[in-house]
């Protein structure tokens, strides 16, 4: 069944369109070969960000983070950085969406020997955008419940630095959070160190400085962590990178979780152990605010 968005002028429902190699399709049209190794071996990578108001917020980095995967990786994008932007725009217009959530994936398409890919290969490149559904106000409001998941993030993994289409651990975390009454679950390291969670990066306060796990914990460098770190520095918010253990996160002052989707949002228990005094504590909520004005901007 196709995945529609309502017309609310006309009261109508129209058909979602996605973009499929070049192509503009409706979602009933668009196919995928089953000798894709996306599919098959999760042999892909992709981005997820927003558009505010028809604008895709933060879109360049995101192209450039896609594209620093695909040369490190191996895999061909086929498009330029402008072509991909143009090929969302017209999608976004196309699908009269304002406030849209926005998918781009590329796989290393078909052909290969079992796990060795071709020598040239042909990829697969799919564009998504559907309205946006925002998280829940509650949320901001009274913070999340996370749980420091069994599973841990290895140090040495060269593919927890990209966002590929193997996403297994973090579903399985995910549903390890869900039968603890908690909605998410963070990820430490091999080595102990707290590294990110399921779909987003970590940041604690302890006093008044803002602490983030560091690149060298092996985990996404993430586009919405990058600018809160800016948006730090431009403010005049102590920031800095360091490693940290579960303990030392326990006892921060504040916690919040930061993503494309989520933009930042406060923490307020690990484990069912509460973090600080007030939901959303001080810095929290500057930082909630200051990056709500970079989307409008």
């Amino acid at each position: 069944m196709d995945i529609e968005t309502k017309d609310t002028s006309s009261g109508n429902v129209t058909p979602a369109y996605v973009y499929v190699n070049g192509k503009v399709v409706t979602e009933g049209e668009a196919t995928v070969p089953v000798r894709d190794r996306g599919f098959l071996y999760g042999d892909a990578i992709f981005e997820t960000l927003r558009s505010y108001d028809g604008r895709p917020f933060l879109l360049r980095p995101h192209l450039e983070r896609l594209s620093s995967s695909a040369y490190v990786l191996g895999i061909p994008l086929g498009k330029t950085p402008d072509e991909l932007a143009e090929a969302v725009l017209r999608l976004l217009e196309t699908n009269g969406l304002k406030d849209a959530y926005i998918r781009i994936t590329v796989s290393r398409g078909t052909g290969g020997d079992g796990l060795a890919p071709a020598e040239a290969p042909s990829p697969t490149l799919v564009i998504e955008t559907r309205p946006f559904r925002p998280y829940p106000d509650a949320l901001y409001e009274n913070g999340m419940r996370l749980i420091i998941s069994d599973y841990r993030r290895s140090t040495t993994n060269p593919a927890m630095r990209h966002k590929t289409g193997n996403f297994l651990v973090p579903i399985m975390a995910r549903q390890e959070a869900s039968r603890k009454e908690a909605h998410d679950a963070l990820f430490l390291n091999t080595e102990g160190d707290v590294c990110e969670g399921t779909v987003w990066n970590i940041f604690m306060v302890k006093g008044s400085r803002v602490i983030t796990p560091p690149l060298e914990a092996n985990l996404l460098p993430g586009i919405t962590r990058e600018t809160v770190l800016k948006i730090c520095d431009d403010t005049g918010i102590a920031a800095s990178e360091g490693l940290f253990g579960a303990e030392r996160l326990l006892a921060a002052d504040e916690v919040f979780v930061t993503s494309s989707l989520m933009e930042v949002m406060p923490v307020a228990s690990i484990d069912d152990r509460c973090i600080g005094q007030k939901i959303p504590a001080n810095i929290t909520h500057r930082l909630m605010g200051e990056y709500k004005k970079l989307t409008r901007t």
